[in-house]
């Protein structure tokens, strides 16, 4: 019976959650963020050093912003 009773307090707590705040926007961050991960490390491999850490970091100040969107709930 305990079991019964925790998953309804579970669905009831589910309910009144806030929505998730600008899932768009932060959709589009994690994506841009992965890309520039991606094509960062490719360009470090290949090509220069220098200009793929750049490129990583770029993608880090994107995945920065959509943790504080997250986090703060902006």
């Amino acid at each position: 019976m305990d079991q019964i009773e925790e998953m309804h307090s579970r669905h009831q707590l589910r309910e009144h959650q806030k929505p998730i705040p600008h899932p768009r926007l932060r959709f589009f961050l994690n994506v841009a963020f992965m890309v520039a991960a991606i094509v960062g490390l490719i360009w470090y491999f290949v090509a220069d050093h220098q200009t793929g850490t750049i490129i990583v970091l770029v993608g880090m100040v994107f995945k920065f912003i959509e943790l504080v969107i997250r986090i703060f709930k902006l």
